[in-house]
């Protein structure tokens, strides 16, 4: 028995810690718990048969998530202790990934800006120096892993770049593949030494898969550190929730003033830019002057900019096709009854339709409109159902909104 002691022991304090894991958590989320509900106004319900909402409540000085669908709310903090230990915190457009294809998955980033999925391939891509990790010596390494989701088999390779300076860290925001070659779309940190100042840059590599070799660096835009804390590059593209083909990215450079105590800084130049991943060429765009004011709202989905313009009465959502390269009659919504003007509408383009939700009185308002016809096909309330518990109703906020496969 005595050869068996260590064991046992071990076995015990496993034990001991997941059960007391359990408990702790169990405590928690009987103590914090919010439930919510999506209540049918009109329309059909087939709508948001596969919407899902990420959201967040305060309570008790503290943040908790919930994830609000058809079938009531959940929150994520219950999962088991082994998922929370493969992934505690995956964004919820990468669990079926997770799911699907464990292996693939097993030692990569939980971030959705760095895959690209189509029907038949997974993509994965790395700089192994990223992380707030600076890069030494004359290159950087990249890593791409395909999976072949028909047979599973996966492949992987490396690219070492050439660098002029050290980085601090590269962020990816985005990966597009698409006739042969992978596009990168990253923000590059640069340490500032005695011989260069340091710098933010927007980057696009482009990669030839067949070769597995870097066709081109394209530098997008750039700012010195002088400028960093008076200007900013933007990227308007919503990778958070896609891993799909973005065929343009619109990002924006601005320059401003030296801010003065209780005042906004002053606009001294905004350049708005296109960059087609199929030709790898970028333009510069220019809106029209009466709606630069709305300029920060912008979002893109496929070929077309939408500018939208909130009102008290309610949203117009200006079109932009830039295959056309013209402008199409705005869409327009009325709210029903807002609670607080400055409280920001959530606003999301996806399959075809726009999905909007803002609060009401009683909770909040969900708006489903065909884009094509500019009809209002779906319309519910994300309604609390603790009426004990209405402090939290103010605080719940909408953070993604899912269409799941």
């Amino acid at each position: 028995m005595k050869k068996y002691w260590k064991t046992i022991s071990i076995s015990f304090f496993i034990v001991v810690f997941i059960s007391s894991y359990y408990i702790q958590k169990t405590a928690m989320a009987s103590k914090n718990d919010r439930t919510y509900k999506i209540e049918t106004i009109s329309g059909n319900k087939e709508e948001i048969e596969n919407l899902i909402l990420q959201t967040s409540y305060q309570s008790n000085d503290l943040y908790h998530m919930l994830y609000i669908s058809k079938d009531g709310s959940t929150n994520p903090n219950s999962q088991s202790f082994f998922r929370d230990l493969m992934a505690p915190n995956e964004p919820m457009i990468l669990r079926k990934y997770i799911e699907e294809h464990r292996n693939f998955m097993r030692g990569k980033e939980f971030d959705p800006r760095k895959y690209y999925e189509d029907k038949s391939h997974l993509t994965y891509t790395i700089f192994l120096d990223d992380g707030r990790k600076e890069a030494r010596g004359n290159v950087i390494t990249l890593q791409i892993d395909t999976l072949d989701k028909k047979t599973n088999d996966s492949s992987s390779f490396k690219i070492d770049i050439p660098v002029k300076a050290s980085y601090d860290w590269i962020n990816v925001n985005d990966v597009y593949v698409g006739n042969g070659k992978i596009n990168i779309l990253t923000t590059n940190y640069l340490s500032a030494n005695y011989l260069i100042k340091g710098r933010e840059e927007l980057h696009v590599y482009t990669i030839d898969e067949n070769k597995k070799e870097l066709v081109k660096d394209d530098i997008l835009a750039e700012l010195v550190s002088e400028e960093r804390g008076t200007s900013s590059i933007r990227i308007f593209n919503e990778n958070n929730t896609t891993t799909q083909n973005e065929n343009y990215y619109l990002y924006m450079v601005e320059k401003y003033s030296d801010r003065k105590e209780g005042t906004e800084p002053e606009i001294i130049s905004s350049q708005i830019y296109l960059y087609n991943n199929a030709k790898n060429e970028a333009e510069e765009w220019t809106m029209p002057e009466e709606l630069k004011p709305y300029r920060k709202s912008m979002l893109i989905h496929k070929e077309t900019i939408y500018i939208p313009v909130y009102s008290a009465n309610g949203l117009t959502l200006n079109r932009y096709h830039i295959e056309k390269k013209q402008w199409e009659d705005p869409l327009t919504l009325q709210y029903s009854s807002i609670t607080n003007e400055n409280d920001a509408p959530y606003l999301r383009i996806a399959e075809g339709k726009f999905y909007l939700i803002y609060r009401v009185s009683d909770g909040q308002w969900l708006s489903i409109v065909d884009l094509r016809t500019g009809g209002l096909i779906y319309e519910g309330k994300i309604i609390s159902e603790d009426k004990k518990n209405q402090e939290a109703d103010s605080s719940l906020t909408i953070e993604q909104l899912y269409i799941m496969p």
